[in-house]
């Protein structure tokens, strides 16, 4: 109950445009790198917060379709800060709309 709770936690407020702490961030990301249940729920949670704009302008940076686009680029950016190479300041571009040359790769998977 606890990962799901934090999971929703996380998902809720990069969907809301808030963004968690940096402490709490590296608790979340700590979570969800024990937990697939947890990373399943965060992947089905952030990727039901996309617009119809937000999955087109997704699907165009991915190259996938826009129905597919969510689900990749939750996917991709988990794993990315599960492995580290995302960070918190990562997260705080993505809330404020600044999309990296850093990020665009992680969004395409290279």
């Amino acid at each position: 109950m606890r990962a799901r709770t934090a999971t929703i936690m996380i998902s809720v407020a990069l969907l809301a445009g808030c963004a968690p702490t940096q402490q709490d961030y590296d608790a979340i990301v700590t979570l969800l790198q024990g937990s697939a249940r947890a990373r399943n729920q965060f992947v089905n949670d952030c990727s039901k917060g996309f617009d119809a704009n937000e999955r087109r302008n997704a699907g165009i940076v991915i190259n996938v379709s826009d129905k597919d686009a969510p689900r990749i680029a939750c996917q991709r950016y988990l794993a990315a800060a599960l492995s580290g190479r995302a960070t918190y300041q990562d997260l705080l571009d993505i809330k404020a709309h600044r999309f990296t040359p850093k990020l665009i790769k992680i969004f395409q998977g290279r």
